[in-house]
Parts: C-alpha cells; sequence; structure tokens
C-alpha cells in the first residue's frame, strides 16, 4: 500500500492543528506585521520534518525585504500548503482567496495574521481590494506573497494572473521573482526522506516609472523569467525514484 494518502492525510491534521496552536499568538497581537513571519518558521520546521524533505534557498537574503515587495512564485498543487511557508519572513503576509476564512483553525488563522484575503468573483471589489493592499504595503511597510497564477498548475504552468503586477506598479514597488523547484518530478511522497525542495529568488525586478500601460509585458517577462529558471532547478534534483 503507497504511503502517500495516509501521509497527506496526517499532513493536514497536523497543518490544523498547528494553526489552533498558532491561533493564541495572532490573537494576542491580531494582523501583526510580523505574524506570519513566526508562524511560517514554525509550520516550515515541522512539515519539512515530517516530509522528510530537505530545503535549499539560494539568494535566500533577499527574502528579507527591508521594503514593500510583491514577491511571486509558481503555484504547483495541495502540497504548497506544506511547502511554500519557507519563502516567508518577517514583514511579509499573503493573498489569497477569501474563502480560505472559513476552513476551520487554519483559515481563521490565515486572517489573524494579518494576510489579505480578496473575493476574486467580484471584479469591482477585488480592484478595490488591491489598491487598498497598496495602502497597506506602504502604511506597514509590508511585502505581499502572491502566486500568479492564480491556481494549482499541476505541473504545467499557466498564465499569470495580471492583480499582482497591477499591485506591484501601483505601489510602484519591486517584485521579487521566486522559482521552487517542480515537485512532480523530484519528490516521492511515498518514502520518509522525500526529497528535496529547491528554491532560487531570482534579481528583484524595479517597477518605478511603469504605468498600468505596462502590466502585461511585466507579466509575460516574469513568467518566462520564472519557468525558465523552474527548469532548470528540477534538471539539477535527482529524479522521482
Amino acid at each position: 500500500m503507497k504511503m502517500y494518502p495516509i501521509r497527506v492525510v496526517f499532513a493536514f491534521i497536523l497543518l490544523a492543528l498547528l494553526a489552533g496552536l498558532m491561533l493564541p499568538v495572532a490573537l494576542l497581537r491580531p494582523l501583526h506585521r510580523n505574524n506570519m513571519g513566526f508562524i511560517c518558521g514554525v509550520v516550515t520546521k515541522v512539515m519539512y520534518f515530517y516530509w522528510g524533505a530537505k530545503l535549499e534557498i539560494e539568494n535566500e537574503a533577499r527574502l528579507n525585504t527591508t521594503q514593500p515587495t510583491i514577491i511571486i512564485s509558481n503555484h504547483q498543487d495541495t502540497q504548497d500548503m506544506f511547502f511554500a511557508e519557507a519563502m516567508v519572513r518577517n514583514g511579509t503576509v499573503a493573498m489569497g482567496k477569501w474563502e480560505l476564512v472559513y476552513i476551520p483553525f487554519i483559515g481563521w488563522l490565515f486572517f489573524l495574521a494579518g494576510n489579505i484575503a480578496i473575493k476574486r468573483t467580484q471584479k469591482e471589489k477585488a480592484q478595490q481590494a488591491l489598491s487598498l493592499a497598496a495602502k497597506k504595503m506602504r502604511d506597514d511597510n509590508l511585502s505581499l506573497l502572491i502566486f500568479p497564477e492564480g491556481t494549482r498548475n499541476n505541473g504545467t504552468p499557466l498564465p499569470f494572473k495580471l492583480g499582482a503586477f497591477r499591485l506591484a506598479i501601483e505601489a510602484q514597488t519591486p517584485i521579487q521573482p521566486v522559482c521552487i523547484s517542480m515537485r512532480k518530478h523530484t519528490m516521492n511522497y511515498n518514502k520518509w526522506r522525500s526529497g528535496t525542495v529547491k528554491m532560487k529568488c531570482l534579481e528583484p525586478i524595479s517597477t518605478q516609472g511603469m504605468t498600468q500601460d505596462d502590466v502585461v509585458d511585466l507579466a509575460v517577462r516574469c513568467r518566462k523569467l520564472i519557468e525558465a529558471e523552474c527548469v532548470e532547478l528540477t534538471k539539477s534534483l535527482p529524479k522521482v525514484q
């Protein structure tokens, strides 16, 4: 019998338990800019230990942003919930779907930790949320993690949605692309030692002087950079056995 179905069920249970344990931290200082950095640091250690995964980050210092920054990365599959927290540092929050708020413990923590939830089905409200996010980033010196594909790509890269790039230009903040190796090809969740997750922080991209007319070109440029580097990162790791 393959271990993966059992392990993933227990991983979600473990994630929910961690969220419950972390709730008091968020309740003591709700919406604090450093909540996510602390929470994700704990979750990363526990989850990588649980999966028997090794983490390698190239140019890791670029995640310690000193000014408001839009951090973007490839969005692979459900397992991002276990591995993507490794990108979050103090002063960084995430943007996600409003529906997350309804998930017991995990969704509640997502909101109280200071992340930004938007309703994508309502275009006007979503646009308003982006404007409010830009103001919050400037006022609180926050960086924002966004997966511009908007949904899991399951190993096949998808076109980038434009919201992250509209927001970066509106706030005149740099974009920090982060590439994550394709776990579909390099991780075996049926093994106690499942493999290596490799991340690479590329050169930040300035948006100074850009206007909304530059959004599409900026999104295409970032997508090409991330796709190409993800291929190279994946090639550098052993294939699934």
